[in-house]
This record gives structure tokens, sequence and C-alpha cells, in this order.
């Protein structure tokens, strides 16, 4: 979901500015020690969001002109890639892992005919629009696994009369944790226990504050009709 939202984690390609006459390097971020672990794109270059993970081990979320150890600044976030530019007018474009052999163009991505109405695994069992999962199962997608997590779908600002009404979803992995959990192509998340997604800074706020959380109601707009994905930690 946003949260992970993806990873980039998004089907809306913002053109990024061409600075300079060099040609980009095209790159996964390992030789500027960065990667990208998420990000958020907007209409708005300027509102566009990247969550990436330095050498170190710090995580943080960059957008527009922000500088990137004291280096690298940010030019454009995003679908598949981030822009970057040097004082000497050097181009980066940082890929994800998963997008590094792709040229910077809208893909659609893997398309899947719907989740079937259960699954079942260890730690993880859905019943139609009903989820229980193991506190061990929850805290291993949260933490261990949640870089993953961020690139197995896509999660694009979806608007209703010029503002954000939730998060629309694509791209999603076959096999993910958001298949598994009944999510599909084109499902719009419009709110989490109650709280309506009608901004990004509040949407990544929101889901920080859930990372523990023993009981989710996710709202879900597909085709037009509003469902519920109820989540319980047990």
């Amino acid at each position: 979901m946003i949260w992970l939202a993806r990873p980039a984690l998004v089907t809306l390609l913002v053109t990024s500015t061409m600075v300079g006459a060099q040609e980009p390097v095209k790159t996964n971020g390992a030789d500027i020690g960065i990667a990208i672990m998420g990000t958020i794109v907007n209409k708005s270059t300027e509102d566009s969001v990247a969550l990436i993970k330095e050498d170190s081990g710090t995580v943080k979320a960059v957008k527009r002109d922000h500088v990137i150890g004291d280096k690298y600044k940010v030019v454009a976030v995003t679908a598949q890639y981030m822009e970057l530019i040097t004082r000497d007018s050097k181009r980066f474009f940082v890929y994800p892992d998963k997008f590094a052999d792709l040229v910077a163009s809208k893909g659609t991505g893997p398309q899947l005919g719907g989740p079937s109405d259960s699954y079942k695994e260890e730690g993880f069992e859905r019943n139609k629009g009903k989820i229980t999962m193991s506190g061990l199962y929850r805290d291993k997608l949260v933490k261990e696994d949640l870089a993953k997590v961020l690139m197995q779908a896509t999660a694009e600002p979806y608007l209703e009369n010029g503002q954000i009404a939730g998060f629309k979803m694509s791209q999603i992995d076959e096999g993910s944790i958001y298949e598994k959990a009944g999510v599909r192509n084109g499902d719009i998340i419009t709110g989490i226990n109650g709280q309506e997604l009608n901004s990004v800074a509040g949407s990544i706020a929101l889901m920080r504050s859930l990372k523990g959380a023993d009981h989710l109601d996710i709202d879900v707009k597909r085709d037009g009709i509003v469902q519920k994905i109820t989540v319980d930690v047990r």
C-alpha cells in the first residue's frame, strides 16, 4: 500500500527536467551509496517523494531539490527512477533494482486476473475480505521484508475534483502480500481505520503509526463500490 507504496512505487510517469547535455548514467544506486526502497509520485514533481536507504543504513524520504551526500541534487522523482545531478552537471537516473534493466518509459507491469476468494499459508489466512495473521508474520513484513514489500506494488495518488481521494494500486506482483491480501490492480485504497487517505504526507504518517497495529479496517473502492478488508493480528 503506500506503505507501501513503491514501489515504487507508482504508475504515473512524471517527465523529468533535462539539465545539461551529458548522457545520464543509469544505475541502481549502489555506486553512489543509495538504494531506492519506494516512491510516491504525484502529478507535481515537487510533491513526489522517494524513500531511499543510504549505505550507512539511514532511511530517509527525499524530494525535488534535496541534496544527497552533499553531492547529488534530486531533480525529479518519477514512477521508475529518481533523477540526480551533480555540480558539474553529470546526471544519474537511479532505478530500483526491479527496474534497473528498463528504459525510462511508462510500463504497465504485470497484470493479474484477480485473486481468488481465499489464501492460506503459515501465519497468514484470508477468507474473502477477512485476513488473520500471526504477530510474527506481521513483524517480518514491516521489519525484515519492508524493502521488498515496498517494491511489490505501485500506489498512485487518485484525484477526485482535484483533491487526493485515495491511492490507486497497480503493478501488483504475483505472489506479493498485496495479491495474498486480495488487492487487485485498479483498486483504490481510500481509508484505513476510519482515516481518509487525502494527502501524501498524512498517509505516510498514518502508515508509520500502524506498523505495530493488531487490527486494520482498510476501505477499498473497486469498480465504484467501496469494500472493506479487515486485518487481525493474533
